[in-house]
């Protein structure tokens, strides 16, 4: 059954979003520096049942997972001394950041509530207890055997939602604001993100085809190949923005609400680039 499921969706052109909240802690982790993942390898594709690293869950909860959805990610060790891209301070082991999470999760954190189960070792990594921490719906925790990483996955009628922006656990085990902290922290560090952006709108109004680093300038293509963090710029513009969208082009409302690359490509034919990059460009006035 999954690997027809497997092959069917490899026919399909390989459609894959991970769930927004995950994709928001995501991207907020590797703003500090760790290495997360989210799609799965072949193995995990193959596997019977199919679980939630794949786009065809059998695994969903409390509903069924959507396909082309992803609805977990790994997030794997800091290295010894490795600190934070966004604080400078050195990253907390995942034993700190496993607890927190669960913490949250205990506490009702909205940016944490999309989370259905935890698999982590509160001692050491590839060492002592391994646990399945779960809430489906009520709190439950069991052994677990998967080791040296966190995995997170997350329930099914959650796949949009948007409580997991400004969520940053790293920010909480410091003690600190996570929703203020962290926003300043992303938006100091898009400052030449920022000026690269200005660059792209004004060369595009100019009728080149490129960015001074040789990138394309359609826009979708650049978001998902720029090698920047999209969240962080998207961030930033929608601070320079405001929030009142209502008089904005639609097409402008998804680029600074933070679609896929693959959405916001899907959404911007060749035709309106130009448009977009004049207001991208008229809103990044310096």
């Amino acid at each position: 059954m999954t690997r027809a499921q497997y092959e069917a969706w490899q026919r399909d052109g390989e459609p894959f979003r991970l769930m927004t909240p995950a994709d928001d802690l995501l991207d907020q982790l590797r703003a500090h520096g760790y290495t997360v993942y989210a799609i799965g390898n072949e193995s995990h594709m193959l596997a019977s049942p199919a679980e939630d690293h794949t786009p065809f869950s059998q695994t969903g909860w409390p509903g069924t997972a959507k396909y082309g959805v992803g609805y977990a990610i790994d997030i794997m060790p800091p290295k010894a001394g490795q600190k934070s891209k966004l604080d400078g301070k050195p990253l907390p082991s995942l034993q700190q950041l496993g607890a927190q999470l669960v913490a949250d999760r205990k506490a009702g954190v909205p940016g944490i509530s999309w989370l259905k189960y935890i698999n982590w070792e509160p001692e050491r990594n590839n060492g002592g207890p391994c646990y399945q921490d779960s809430w489906k719906p009520n709190y439950a925790r069991r052994s677990s055997t998967d080791r040296g990483h966190i995995h997170a996955s997350g329930r099914t009628g959650m796949e949009s939602s948007t409580v997991a922006r400004g969520y940053d656990p790293v920010a909480r085990i410091r003690g600190e604001d996570d929703m203020d902290s962290a926003q300043d922290a992303r938006l100091k560090r898009v400052e030449t993100d920022l000026a690269w952006l200005r660059d792209f709108a004004n060369r595009a109004l100019n009728g080149q085809t490129q960015t001074a680093d040789g990138k394309n300038i359609e826009l979708g293509k650049w978001i998902a190949e720029g090698q920047r963090d999209r969240k962080a710029i998207l961030a930033a513009l929608a601070q320079l923005a405001g929030r009142d969208f209502t008089d904005e082009p639609a097409i402008i409302q998804g680029v600074l609400a933070g679609l896929t690359p693959e959405a916001i490509a899907a959404a911007i034919p060749a035709a309106l680039t130009k448009q977009v990059a004049e207001e991208l460009a008229r809103r990044l006035v310096a």
